[in-house]
């Protein structure tokens, strides 16, 4: 598995695991994406996305991290 930062947060960050080269993930997935939002100043809410194809993880990329293309 491969993790890479997507975005820093206050409390944590999200982060995106690829599946190794010729491997997938339990269900068919080729990425995970960990998403955190601000709930309150201590904690934040997670919110996970999980994805089969290569195009749509580069759509919600594209769309949701734009700084990264």
């Amino acid at each position: 598995m491969i993790t890479e930062l997507l975005k820093e947060n206050h409390l944590t960050d999200n982060l995106i695991h690829w599946a190794d080269p010729g491997k997938v993930f339990k269900g068919g997935y080729i990425a995970i994406i960990e998403e955190h939002t601000f709930l309150n100043g201590w904690n934040d809410k997670k919110h996970i996305r999980k994805f089969r194809k290569l195009e749509t993880v580069q759509k919600y990329l594209d769309k949701n991290y734009p700084e990264l293309s």
